[in-house]
């Protein structure tokens, strides 16, 4: 049997802004300039989830640089899927709209379940993932999937409490007047399996609080950041169709346009506790390009 070697990882916060090269010789007092060039051209040093090999990258206040001290970092892209960050517990992914998280009565093969399962199995046939939280099909964005039975019921059963910080870019149909606000309603799924949004409590209905600054708008759209302090089913996409503007490309809650051929939902931010470390670890996400074009067209034009 393979034996897997564990991923020595080291995590730095950057407290003043200047050059990864300057950074690196600071913090990093055992190793020369030399070294830290050749580690660079071997990419063993992140900034945020981006593997970075030049020396005069320049750093933010704010900035996390993780370095590997055995080897560099990969980037593993498959079919629907990237994984932005793995090691012995955890893997992290980016996944693409249209691609399961796991399987359905449909659709077993192609899942972001599936494609990981194969990929932890090339190193020992044995070993296997597991399912911590899910994104809905149609949706893009970060995920996180265990490695090993205790790390996912370490997670799973915290992660309410754990999961710190999630949030998601939405383009929704119309223009928002308000940049910022706050929206609280109550839930109801139908026997159809819709979830409708109401602004006032009855049995059986669930709190559900979204917050959303305004990232971009024109006469058409508007580019939201969304943070839900209640993660409810299905819940920003039913409380902004109460609102009268539907996600776009959401058929499900009465989007009539679909520019981008996909539902304009991503997960961009996803922050919990590591269930080995117990350190809190956060991973970032751009904007999706084709969010952004939208914005950087005339959509009506003919």
């Amino acid at each position: 049997m393979k034996k897997i070697a564990k991923l020595r990882l080291s995590t730095f916060d950057v407290a003043e802004p200047k050059e990864l090269m300057t950074f690196l010789l600071e913090t990093i007092k055992d190793k020369n300039r030399t070294k830290i060039k050749s580690m660079l051209t071997h990419r063993q040093f992140k900034v945020g989830n981006d593997v970075i090999t030049q020396y005069n990258h320049p750093l933010k206040v704010g900035d996390k640089v993780t370095v590997s001290w055995d080897k560099g970092f990969k980037k593993v892209s498959f079919q629907g899927l990237t994984i932005v960050f793995e090691d012995d517990d955890i893997i992290v992914i980016n996944k693409r709209s249209g691609l399961l998280s796991i399987g359905s009565a449909k659709e077993k093969k192609l899942t972001a379940y599936s494609i990981l399962k194969n990929h932890v199995q090339l190193d020992n046939p044995s070993n296997s993932v597991f399912v911590v939280h899910r994104l809905d099909r149609d949706a893009s964005g970060l995920m996180v999937f265990a490695k090993n039975r205790k790390a996912q019921l370490e997670m799973q059963s915290t992660w309410d409490k754990t999961a710190l910080k999630r949030k998601y870019l939405v383009v929704a149909e119309g223009t928002f007047e308000n940049d910022e606000d706050t929206i609280t309603t109550y839930l109801k799924e139908s026997k159809a399996l819709i979830v409708y949004s109401y602004l006032h409590d009855s049995k059986d209905f669930k709190k559900a609080v979204s917050s959303y600054t305004v990232i971009k708008k024109n006469e058409y759209f508007t580019l939201l950041e969304a943070t839900l302090e209640t993660e409810r089913k299905h819940q920003l996409r039913a409380q902004l169709k109460a609102m009268e503007h539907p996600i776009l490309g959401d058929k499900k809650y009465d989007s009539t346009q679909n520019p981008i051929d996909r539902m304009a939902f991503h997960a961009k931010v996803l922050t919990f506790i590591h269930p080995t470390t117990h350190k809190e670890v956060t991973f970032e996400t751009k904007v999706p390009d084709d969010f952004l074009m939208l914005f950087r067209i005339k959509y009506y034009e003919k």
